[in-house]
């Protein structure tokens, strides 16, 4: 009984998605008894998905925290239901509202691919039920811990999670933005008010995403005006496809356009139409382009049915749709259309994970359209507009912070390891583990 005793002090921390990888985000966290769960995403395949099954093993979890919507790290809500391991969710209105759209969504994937029982009923009742609405900056307490969501600038919702727990202080990331963009406020001017209110003083852990962890962006303003440039070449004669995610993406795109005046219609169709009538609608914390987004919204012509999408194909005009890294959704019938004419173009706006067909496009010029390879003869181009801080922002933020330890999770294996060299020569105590892996502290 004494070693038992001694062994539950501990704090533990075991990775089950989301270490040296872009997707199926989760970490547990084990202290003084107690068992949290810091998000709970999916990461799509070519054939199916991966989760992170091995936390419905588990006999119990007192918490699961929520740092923002995407599926990466809310895909896995259905199972708890199926596996009966409903617990309390903590997360903000805007996430819970988003998360809601981006599961009917997943649904729908399931069912076609036919991936797991638990996609099968687009019913998450006891899910939204067992969900706590967070504010922002506000402590909250539960189960012997403490915790705080404090703005991360990535998407509407977002946010740092700050947990206090045997004397230590636990700040986890998720994805976050250090830089403000049209959308959002970045979390480097909010980090400079939670340093003066003590929040992110003395961090004894800091767990952050390294997705961008070996990589520069570009500077935004001049990135701007590169990707306006180009679509107004390109309606010149032809037609824009933009990919864009519904969430965030999508949104900032349209504030991005509102700079300039078209002589061509903007089409806004897919799942984005109904995330930007909820970010409109609900919580506007730390949001800040919504006269412009709402303005824009009002002017552009929103495409809600296939037979209104088959109407205005063959038009020269702006096109932005889902998905965004090009593997389903709207934007497939969109490409189909145009891809044969080099007079048209597919402008990239965000993160293409390997082997999807957003990276294959960019990498090496095809895709797969209705399962067959085609290379592509409009123009192709890439345009960083990350919600993600870079290299530079995310060594930045841990010189801020000045944690005691520093975990780089939520990112591939070589931007990881790219981290973790800096920071252990920048002298930090430092961990980059893999899925699977245990860090007792």
């Amino acid at each position: 009984m004494l070693y038992l005793a001694v062994y539950l002090i501990f704090m533990k921390f075991i990775f089950h998605g989301g270490a040296k990888e872009v997707g199926k985000s989760c970490i547990e966290l084990i202290t003084n008894g107690n068992r949290y769960l810091l998000d709970a995403g999916l990461k799509f395949k070519e054939h199916g998905f991966e989760a992170p099954f091995k936390v419905f093993d588990l006999p119990h979890i007192d918490g699961l925290f929520l740092s923002h919507a995407h599926l990466d790290h809310t895909g896995s809500l259905p199972l708890f239901e199926h596996f009966n391991l409903i617990c309390p969710i903590y997360c903000t209105q805007q996430t819970r509202e988003l998360t809601k759209i981006l599961l009917k969504d997943s649904y729908k994937i399931a069912r076609i691919k036919h991936l797991h029982p638990a996609y099968q009923k687009p019913d998450l009742k006891k899910v939204y039920a067992a969900t706590n609405i967070v504010n922002f900056d506000k402590e909250y307490t539960a189960q012997g811990i403490t915790f705080k969501f404090l703005n991360a600038g990535h998407i509407p919702g977002s946010a740092m999670i700050l947990i206090k727990t045997e004397g230590k202080k636990i700040l986890y990331t998720g994805d976050f933005k250090l830089s403000t963009t049209k959308l959002m406020t970045g979390a480097r001017d909010s980090s400079q008010k939670y340093l003066t209110n003590g929040d992110l003083k003395d961090i004894d852990i800091l767990i952050s995403e390294s997705t961008y962890g070996d990589k520069t962006l570009p500077e935004r303003a001049p990135l701007e005006e590169h990707f306006l440039d180009r679509v107004a070449e390109v309606t010149q004669q032809g037609a824009v496809v933009i990919p864009v995610f519904s969430l965030g993406r999508a949104q900032e795109i349209l504030i991005i356009l509102a700079k300039r005046k078209w002589n061509v219609p903007i089409y806004f169709d897919g799942m984005c139409v109904d995330m930007t009538d909820i970010i409109l609608k609900k919580d506007p914390s730390y949001l800040t382009g919504t006269a412009t987004l709402r303005q824009m919204f009002r002017k552009v012509t929103l495409v809600r049915q296939e037979q209104q999408r088959q109407k205005i194909m063959n038009q020269r005009a702006i096109f932005i749709t889902t998905s965004g890294m090009v593997q389903g959704g709207p934007v497939m019938e969109y490409i189909e259309n145009i891809w044969g004419d080099p007079n048209n173009a597919i402008f990239l706006t965000g993160f293409q994970c390997k082997r999807t067909n957003g990276r294959t496009l960019v990498d090496e010029g095809y895709l797969y359209l209705k399962g067959w390879k085609t290379t592509v003869r409009c123009a192709v181009e890439k345009f960083d507009f990350s919600g993600h801080s870079d290299d530079a922002e995310l060594k930045t933020f841990v010189n801020l912070l000045k944690p005691k330890i520093v975990i780089f999770q939520h990112g591939d294996e070589d931007a990881v390891n790219n981290l973790c060299t800096w920071a252990e020569q920048e002298g930090y105590r430092t961990y980059g583990p893999a899925v699977g892996h245990e860090i007792d502290l």
